[in-house]
């Protein structure tokens, strides 16, 4: 692995020129619960690039790694995170890209691990950029959330719930598409790619309490499915529950049920996701595919670029206590 901005300036242009996509790594300093780092989503981008790396290059080829851009839209609120503006984040992706070009890159992968959609429409704008310089560039990770989103075949991620009773994995794997934050399933993805970061309190975690939708957000998406826009209505739906959760108290940072998370279960998760970054990357880079948009691609709009705040913040005094050590 090479790390660009570590080696002498002539060594990485030169490195950056021969060939083989840089990485970039996209990701906020974002509360994860009790159990999980700050770095949770820097964490599992690595790990999943060192495995994407493996699967689309030949041996001796060198990983070209940009380090991870410390910033994020919409990050989960808790201690020790970061906020910052839509325009702050875009406006520092936009700059990460024009310095890269003068890196001369062959081609360029966003690894990120956040789902905020505001957050992938500012990673879309350096997309948009470099592929208007003549740069292939994808973030893969558009394609996990619209396979979240659409949630069409549950039963292809069954062997990730085998560790558990019969009824219980039942009833999680039809609710997978819920478990977006610091769960079963990133509990258990940081389990398998970065089990140093992990905190064995997890295993003394309650389950996250029932989630009640956003009003608002379902009646709109009622009225969406009466007017025959079906995704739309399957987004507003998905966003309701998103804005429930912020406004569950007291907050506990994660989502579904972390103590049921386990190494071999991130390990099936995390096949899952190389099986549709592998095709989909190789594709991009090769100039026969275009790369996967964000989802929710209104939000952005609907919240002025950012300006309108639609997070639901909790102070200090709503944060649930952690267990004791």
């Amino acid at each position: 692995m090479l790390h660009l901005l570590d080696l002498a300036h002539h060594k990485a242009h030169d490195a950056v020129k021969r060939g083989g996509p840089v990485y970039v790594l996209v990701n906020p300093v974002e509360f994860h619960g009790p159990h999980l780092s700050l770095h949770n989503d820097r964490l599992l981008s690595l790990g999943l690039t060192r495995l994407l790396h493996a699967r689309l290059s030949p041996p001796d080829a060198p990983l070209l790694l940009l380090d991870d851009v410390e910033i994020g839209m919409d990050p989960a609120p808790g201690r020790g995170t970061r906020h910052h503006s839509f325009a702050t984040v875009r406006a520092i992706i936009l700059e990460t890209c024009r310095a890269l070009l003068e890196l001369e890159p062959q081609g360029v992968i966003f690894m990120t691990f956040h789902g905020a959609p505001m957050h992938a429409a500012a990673l879309q704008a350096g997309v948009e950029f470099l592929r208007g310089k003549g740069v292939a560039a994808v973030n893969p990770f558009n394609a996990v959330l619209q396979e979240m989103l659409e949630f069409k075949d549950p039963s292809r991620y069954r062997e990730a719930y085998a560790y558990l009773p019969e009824q219980d994995a039942a009833q999680m794997l039809q609710t997978l598409n819920q478990d977006f934050h610091a769960g079963f399933f990133e509990t258990s993805m940081a389990l398998h790619l970065a089990p140093q970061s992990v905190s064995d309190i997890h295993l003394r975690l309650p389950p996250c309490p029932a989630v009640v939708p956003d009003g608002p957000l379902l009646q709109a998406a009622r009225a969406a499915a009466l007017l025959g826009r079906f995704s739309l209505a399957r987004d507003l739906r998905f966003a309701a529950y998103g804005l429930g959760w912020q406004r569950v108290r007291p907050f506990p940072g994660y989502t579904g049920h972390p103590a049921r998370a386990s190494a071999a279960s991130g390990a099936v998760f995390t096949r899952a996701i190389l099986d549709l970054y592998v095709p989909l990357v190789r594709a991009v880079l090769a100039g026969t595919q275009p790369p996967p948009r964000p989802i929710m691609p209104w939000i952005p709009a609907l919240t002025l670029q950012g300006r309108i705040p639609h997070q639901a913040l909790p102070g200090p005094a709503d944060m649930a206590a952690p267990p004791l050590s």
